[in-house]
């Protein structure tokens, strides 16, 4: 489960356009963040997705994903054509399909294929149509679903919400949120399984494990904060939205109804990974990345696409073992050894220099490449600092009997077991 946001340029009071997601899943499934290099194919070879086989395109564009640690497609990311998608999963009247391309898969395929938001949704809506979606997208549980997706551009954003081979697409105006259930009415610009001016959502949402989800409330907390003048410091916060009545107990309880998801019960799941995108049309944009789970108690990095510093990285493992480290300060947290408080105000001071430093760079009308990898650079070596400060190596002991903590001391005895 997840929340996938955008703000259109046209609409920010900046005139730029943002993007924004929390992966929520399997709270010990990593989410390496990845840059994967742009490539030329033999004519007639085939790519191996999660679970099939399709024919590979002689050219693929250079992308920067966050994808699950077992799975070919990717949660959420970022092409060189500044083409960004994120998936949700969404509770639909169709049957289970058999194992074929799900929505990591959709979404990888068409950042490294296309170069607009536009043409992005078109090939997942022609892969969809050849191969259809299907395939446990579960971690440690089986887990099936079908998806919808939040496709942006720095001019143009689209929704896209499916039903087995069926579709609505709709076109974004100002600023959009999704959730895990699908939203689109009687708007859609395109469709399949329903006529012109038929409602979408009424026709194919399965009631149940929508509700369950929660999906609506995470939504609106999306949209509430989704302002002209959000801008990346906005959608950082809201990434970071608990429920009401959820702050000063998030280590405590699960919250399936927060977009800052906090596991923890027999329904729910993790914020695993966040992303934040300051998509600019003429200059770099600015990817905020935490490279880490429970964005509350994580620091949104600046990296660029001419930097090469952590949390991106070129090499799985080495993603695997930043993203762990991490996740023992969190499982710290809820044993109670780390001062949540301290630890949230040395991320804000950081993350206001990053910001002023970044702002001024980009206030040069052309930026200089060194200067941003210098301020990613730093950044990395102040979080690191940070991480390495906090870091407590009794991160698993838990006390107290209850299911809150039998849930998270399960987890823990499992946690690194099962690699990249």
């Amino acid at each position: 489960m997840c929340d996938t946001m955008c703000i259109m340029s046209g609409f920010s009071s900046d005139g730029l356009g943002y993007f924004a997601k929390n992966s929520d899943r399997s709270p010990n499934e990593p989410l390496l963040t990845l840059r994967v290099s742009a490539m030329r194919h033999a004519p007639g070879t085939t790519l191996k997705c999660t679970y099939i086989d399709i024919p590979q395109v002689e050219q693929t564009r250079e992308i920067i994903i966050c994808k699950p640690s077992w799975m070919w497609g990717a949660e959420m990311g970022v092409n060189d054509a500044r083409v960004a998608i994120g998936n949700e999963a969404v509770f639909t009247k169709a049957k289970r399909g058999k194992p074929s391309l799900i929505g990591m898969d959709l979404l990888r395929l068409a950042l490294e294929r296309t170069g607009t938001a536009l043409e992005a949704a078109k090939l997942i809506v022609d892969l969809l149509l050849q191969y259809g979606q299907g395939g446990n997208c579960g971690f440690d549980k089986e887990f099936h679903y079908d998806n919808s997706f939040l496709i942006s551009d720095p001019t143009r954003s689209f929704v896209l919400e499916t039903s087995a081979k069926n579709y609505a697409l709709a076109e974004v105006k100002d600023a959009y949120a999704i959730s895990n259930r699908l939203c689109i009415g009687t708007n859609h610009i395109a469709q399949a399984g329903i006529a012109p001016g038929e409602d979408f959502a009424r026709s194919y949402t399965e009631p149940i494990r929508s509700y369950f989800a929660e999906s609506k409330q995470r939504r609106h907390q999306a949209e509430c904060g989704l302002q002209p003048t959000a801008g990346a410091r906005g959608l950082i916060e809201i990434l970071r939205t608990h429920e009401e009545g959820l702050d000063g107990k998030e280590f405590s309880r699960k919250s399936t109804g927060s977009v800052c998801m906090h596991a923890g019960g027999m329904i729910g799941d993790h914020t695993t990974g966040s992303i934040v995108l300051t998509l600019r049309e003429r200059k770099p944009i600015t990817l905020w990345l935490t490279g880490s789970s429970t964005p509350c108690i994580s620091a949104f990095k600046p990296v660029f696409w001419s930097s090469s510093t952590p949390p991106l990285f070129d090499d799985a493992m080495q993603s695997l073992d930043y993203w762990l480290r991490r996740e023992h300060l969190h499982r710290a947290v809820i044993a109670g050894k780390i001062d949540v408080a301290a630890l949230r105000k040395r991320i804000r001071t950081l993350e206001q220099q990053w910001f002023a430093q970044e702002e001024q760079i980009m206030s040069s009308d052309n930026p200089s490449p060194d200067d941003l990898a210098a301020l990613s650079a730093s950044a990395n070596r102040d979080e690191q600092s940070l991480i390495d400060e906090f870091y407590d190596k009794d991160w698993q002991m838990l006390s107290g009997k209850n299911r809150y903590t039998r849930y998270w001391r399960a987890k823990n005895e499992r946690l690194g077991l099962e690699r990249a």
